[in-house]
């Protein structure tokens, strides 16, 4: 799933903003573990959420926010499974950035209170905004007053900035991208290690300091997303096929990790409304 996110694709003539309002409840408050080259600005309007970048778990509240710059690794996730979650997602083109402000630019949440207030208003507005009027030239308005503000404001370093850790970084995605690919198969965390000519212990650092959880951990929800995702499709899906298909080696495994991600057993879930049948 993670190479999905690595190229840009602004659709809207020559624009480079993509602009999201995010409404979510439940267990439908997630996104899996990506990257892309854009930098995304992120504000929780309302609600609350666990977003995760580069390992780092930062739970967010109503008038919280982050910034996910190009390339960094983030996912996000329910804190608890009755929560809701509003938000708004500014995503600008890197290489837009790289024009007009420059290419090795990090930026970071500003300090003053009276300046995050207004970082907050301009992302409002932007939630207000609607793409589809096409008006390019509204648009790039206020892109490039947002541009300036950051500039002004949001520029910074990245902690522990170095060639050996952009280095880790590459191979980490490489290797996300190679269990997305292949999350179907009987993987391990020797396995993989060997595919990549790491030692399992190193392996499992790396997923630890970059995932923010261990390899098994990742590679179990990666697993279990899909049959969630299959089970929320098809209202006729027979689970334990539906938990082969997808890499779990038995039913034990799915109903454990089920029961550890959602609180309850995949029947369980079904009673509660969900419309899966359980086989």
């Amino acid at each position: 799933m993670a190479e999905l996110y690595e190229s840009e694709s602004f659709i809207y003539n020559q624009v480079p903003v993509r602009i999201f309002n995010h409404f979510f409840d439940g267990t439908d408050i997630f996104t899996p573990l990506h990257w892309h080259r854009n930098v995304e600005f992120f504000l929780v309007t309302a609600g609350r959420i666990n977003m995760t970048i580069d390992g780092e778990n930062i739970p967010l509240k109503e008038g919280d926010f982050c910034v996910v710059n190009s390339g960094e690794l983030h996912s996000n996730h329910w804190i608890e499974q009755d929560d809701h979650f509003e938000g708004v997602c500014v995503q600008l083109s890197k290489t837009f950035l790289d024009r007009w402000i420059g290419e090795k630019v990090y930026f970071v949440q500003p300090t003053d209170k009276k300046t995050m207030a207004t970082l907050k208003e301009m992302l409002i507005t932007f939630g207000r905004y609607r793409l589809d009027k096409k008006d390019d030239l509204e648009t790039m308005g206020l892109v490039f007053a947002f541009l300036n503000f950051l500039k002004q404001n949001c520029m910074g370093t990245k902690k522990g900035e170095d060639s050996a850790k952009d280095s880790a970084d590459e191979n980490i995605k490489a290797i996300i991208n190679y269990i997305d690919d292949n999350y179907m198969e009987q993987l391990d965390l020797s396995s993989v290690a060997a595919h990549f000519q790491y030692s399992p212990n190193h392996l499992s650092r790396m997923f630890k300091e970059h995932v923010g959880r261990n390899f098994y951990q990742y590679l179990q929800n990666v697993r279990l997303m899909h049959c969630v995702e299959e089970m929320k499709e098809d209202e006729n899906v027979k689970l334990i096929e539906c938990a082969l298909n997808h890499g779990f080696p038995n039913a034990k495994s799915f109903i454990q990790t089920f029961r550890k991600t959602f609180g309850c057993t995949p029947s369980e879930w079904m009673k509660q409304g969900k419309k899966v049948a359980f086989v």
